[in-house]
């Protein structure tokens, strides 16, 4: 790989994995201050990218099993449970009248 492809991949891995950890952080940290949250992006992204680019490999890949995990299961889990609760939800209602 050239360096700038090497370096555009290291910055798409870091985003992913900053954004998991965000979202995996909302979950441990319950607050309705979401400046902690902007306050914290920047850190969790430079954390994610020196990750990348001077620890091992394993380190980053870590972090982003991590935060893939809290994203999928954001999206394929939580996405599930709204569509059927909002079917059962629609079925009731038509069940009334």
């Amino acid at each position: 790989m050239t360096e700038f492809s090497e370096l555009i991949t290291k910055i798409v891995i870091s985003a992913f994995a900053a954004t998991g950890l965000i979202e995996f952080l909302k979950n441990i940290i319950k607050t309705q201050k979401t400046w902690i949250f902007v306050i914290l992006m920047p850190i969790v992204a430079i954390a994610c990218y020196c990750a990348c680019e001077f620890l091992p490999p394993v380190v980053i890949g870590c972090i982003l099993t991590i935060g893939m995990v809290q994203l999928c299961y954001q999206l394929i889990v939580q996405g599930f449970k709204n569509i059927i609760t909002a079917f059962i939800n629609k079925s009731a209602g038509k069940n009334d009248e």
